[in-house]
C-alpha cells in the first residue's frame, strides 16, 4: 500500500527488498527517501545499474555514485534500508 499519492512502478520493486519492518511514519519515510534516491539516480542513468545489484544480489555489478546532494541523510537512509538492512 502506497503512502503517498503515487508510487512509480520502480519505488515500489525496490520497497520490496526492504529489510525490516517499519510502522506507518517510517514507512512513508522509506518511501520518500527510496523515490529521492530514484530520482536522483534517473538523472544520471544509474537507476537500472542500482536495481540490478540490489535484485540479483551479485556483488559483480558496476560501482554507483550519487552526486553530492541536499539531503544526504535521506538519501543514504534508502540505500540502508534497501541494501545494508
Amino acid at each position: 500500500m502506497s503512502i503517498l499519492p503515487f508510487t512509480p512502478p520502480i519505488v515500489k520493486r525496490l520497497l520490496g527488498w526492504k529489510k525490516g519492518e517499519q510502522n506507518g511514519q517510517e514507512e512513508k519515510w522509506c518511501e520518500k527517501a527510496v523515490k529521492s534516491l530514484v530520482k536522483k539516480l534517473k538523472k544520471t542513468g544509474q537507476l537500472d545499474e542500482l536495481e540490478k545489484a540490489i535484485t540479483t544480489q551479485n556483488i559483480n555489478t558496476k560501482c554507483i555514485t550519487i552526486p553530492r546532494l541536499y539531503n544526504l541523510t535521506l538519501i543514504w537512509g534508502a540505500l540502508e534500508l534497501l541494501y545494508l538492512g
